[in-house]
């Protein structure tokens, strides 16, 4: 399992951008930086960057044959794009996570196999992305993170100062 990560990618700001013309011209320039990266495989990240801080807001994954331009301006996907960033200041932006084939180095494409892989880079990305931003707009694989808590390790700090026992673990998992 082999990815590669790539952007931002400045996204389309508002739904009327995100439609027709500025959405191809948008595919059309990155077929350009990157040859056959809209048609790849793998995890997207949208986020709203400000100054060199970025927020992520959605988490979402392709396996899908059209690849990441087939699958990251659906309606509802689109919805949450719009919906983030009205909310927050800053310039909408899209990482794409594209599953590569290790001996060739060229992107994968849609397989059963692959979906396995890539759905458990999903559950692992919005879990990181809820701890950038607990405001994650995710409804799905989101439960697990939201309600577990191992003080220091995974939820909320502990109050007051960590245990030994935390510190230590914290050590090991250099967290």
């Amino acid at each position: 399992m082999q990815y590669q990560v790539f952007g931002p990618y400045w996204s389309p700001r508002a739904e009327q951008e995100a439609r027709g013309e500025a959405l191809r011209m948008f595919w059309d320039e990155i077929e350009v930086l990157q040859p056959g990266l809209p048609r790849a495989i793998g995890i997207y990240v949208f986020s709203t960057c400000h100054g060199e801080n970025y927020t992520p807001w959605y988490v979402g994954k392709t396996n899908a044959k059209a690849g990441f331009r087939g699958e990251i301006f659906q309606e509802h996907k689109l919805n949450h794009y719009v919906g983030a960033s009205q909310r927050k200041r800053g310039y909408p932006a899209i990482h794409l996570i594209a599953k590569i084939e290790p001996l060739r180095g060229n992107f994968c494409r849609a397989s059963q196999r692959s979906g396995r892989e890539i759905d458990e880079l999903e559950t692992v990305m919005i879990g990181m992305a809820l701890r950038a931003n607990p405001h994650v707009r995710n409804s799905k694989k989101t439960w697990f993170n939201k309600t577990c808590q191992v003080p220091g390790i995974i939820g909320d700090p502990p109050i007051g100062r960590p245990s030994t026992a935390i510190s230590s673990l914290r050590n090991t998992l250099k967290l």
